[in-house]
């Protein structure tokens, strides 16, 4: 009877069971963290940088992260959507940080769960980033860009500890040349901006030296205390003699005076002198030019007091007489003057985009003007030229408003001006003087002398002297000493010396 009951009690409780339709029970397919088999949360344990811009990439180091891109997401303080995710491992997220994201906590999400870090990004839109260099090699006076985000006007490069000329800079590139003290090794370039310092990952290697050059002291001055006279004077080599003036000597002069360097007698020094004619060249006039030219000495063109002007002279120097020509076509201070196969070219100088031929024997002996060549460039008023083959290198210009002025052209007879690639160092500078060595031509600037070698390419240009060491050179002149072709230069105070290559 008992037996009877108990089987009528199961039957019934089947039954309802069944009436109710229920399923038996499946077994949970994602128990939790806590539970056997459950997905466990991510643990951040740390992140790098701690210091970043926008749009640079973090990485976030930890565990229990997903190795599929779309299942991570990393919230940054201030956005309401995930920053691009780059890669994913189970260890590692590297993501990169939204152009509006601001200072604070990240918020790491694998799945369903979450993690936040225990201390803040710091997001700095002013701070500098490298993206790398090129060359990667080469020697002494390498020019090398450097590009990465940011490089404002004070961003200065070091190379070995060594301050690096910087010739052009954009928010996005920096131009420099790999200084002459600096050790023949691998090194990082280091960028500094304020309060960032920032190393490239990569190396730079210095192959070579490259020939360096000096300036032997010939121990000769014009002044004694070193103070700079003839500010904007001019220079030229007649007969184997430096000459240098034709204008005040100091501000406080009424008259002009020139001097003059004969290496036939070093013991005399400079010889001041004011023999020569006061028209030509009165006490205000500054910024001339002069070139010489089958033994014959012409001048002019430049300031007078605060006025530009046309006047060109023959001088000369035996007696100091001079004689008045046809006028340059512009008033046009600071212009640039050589002779190319035989011809005399004129150009350029404030306000005067031109370059111009002057025939001696044209209109009567008094000398004419014919338009050879123009060119587009804002101006090119402190520059100077050299003269390799057929082809003058012409520069430094301002190829426009707010640019460095370091634009170079090359000219050839009968042709046009072309542009070159850029001389690679900005110098202020009231003058370059330049000169050629056999196949290769050399400028000039204050402290550093840069050398162009011309090639297929426009050519190509390296520092072979320089640092706070070097004099800094005003004017140079070609002699002859003891039959050897010899540069000379000099400074403002016209101490001399010789260059040696």
């Amino acid at each position: 009877m008992r037996t009877s009951r108990l089987l009528v009690a199961i039957a019934v409780v089947t039954s309802i069971l069944t009436g109710c339709g229920k399923d038996p029970v499946k077994p949970n397919p994602d128990p939790g963290p806590d539970r056997p088999g459950g997905s466990k949360a991510p643990e951040i344990t740390s992140f790098s940088p701690a210091k970043i811009m926008p749009g640079g990439e973090v990485i976030i180091q930890g565990k229990n992260f997903k190795e599929s891109i779309i299942d991570n997401s990393v919230i940054f303080n201030g956005n309401i959507f995930s920053g691009p995710m780059i890669a994913a491992t189970t260890t590692q997220l590297t993501v990169r940080v939204p152009l509006d994201a601001t200072t604070g906590k990240l918020i790491v999400q694998s799945g369903s769960l979450k993690d936040t870090t225990s201390t803040d990004l710091v997001i700095d839109p002013d701070m500098i980033s490298l993206a790398g260099f090129t060359p990667a090699t080469g020697p002494i006076g390498t020019s090398v860009t450097i590009t990465g985000i940011n490089f404002g006007l004070n961003t200065r490069v070091k190379i070995n500890g060594v301050e690096c000329p910087i010739s052009n800079r954009t928010n996005t590139s920096l131009t420099i040349s790999i200084p002459l003290n600096t050790s023949l090794s691998k090194h990082k370039f280091e960028v500094i901006n304020g309060p960032y310092n920032l190393q490239t990952p990569e190396e730079f290697t210095v192959s070579s030296t490259g020939a360096t050059a000096r300036w032997d002291d010939k121990q000769i001055e014009l002044v004694p205390n070193g103070a700079s006279v003839f500010h904007d004077g001019l220079s030229f080599v007649h007969g184997n003699k430096l000459y240098w003036g034709f204008t005040r000597l100091v501000p406080s002069e009424q008259t002009s005076l020139y001097a003059v360097y004969d290496p036939a007698q070093p013991a005399k020094g400079w010889q001041l002198t004011d023999k020569f004619s006061q028209t030509m060249a009165p006490a205000g006039l500054s910024m001339a030019t002069a070139i010489v030219h089958n033994d014959r000495v012409y001048l002019g063109t430049g300031f007078k007091g605060n006025q530009g002007t046309p006047h060109w002279w023959e001088f000369n120097p035996a007696d100091g007489s001079a004689r008045q020509l046809t006028d340059f076509p512009h008033p046009a201070p600071n212009t640039i003057s050589f002779v190319l196969n035989n011809r005399i070219y004129v150009g350029f100088g404030s306000g005067n985009k031109n370059l111009y031929e002057f025939d001696p024997a044209g209109n009567n002996n008094l000398g004419s003007w014919t338009l050879k060549a123009t060119h587009n460039l804002q101006e090119l008023n402190s520059g100077n030229a050299f003269v390799l083959g057929n082809e003058v290198i012409i520069g430094r210009a301002l190829p426009e408003l707010n640019k460095p002025r370091l634009a170079m052209l090359k000219y050839t007879e009968g042709g046009q001006l072309t542009r070159i690639p850029d001389m690679p160092q900005d110098i202020p500078s009231g003058s370059t003087a330049s000169f050629t060595i056999g196949n290769k031509g050399y400028f000039v600037i204050n402290k550093n002398v840069w050398e162009y070698t011309p090639d297929a390419a426009g050519g190509s240009w390296r520092v072979v002297a320089g640092g706070d060491q070097q004099p800094a050179i005003k004017g140079v002149g070609t002699l002859t000493i003891n039959g050897v072709r010899t540069i000379y230069g000099w400074t403002g105070a016209g101490h001399l010396y010789e260059f040696k290559l």
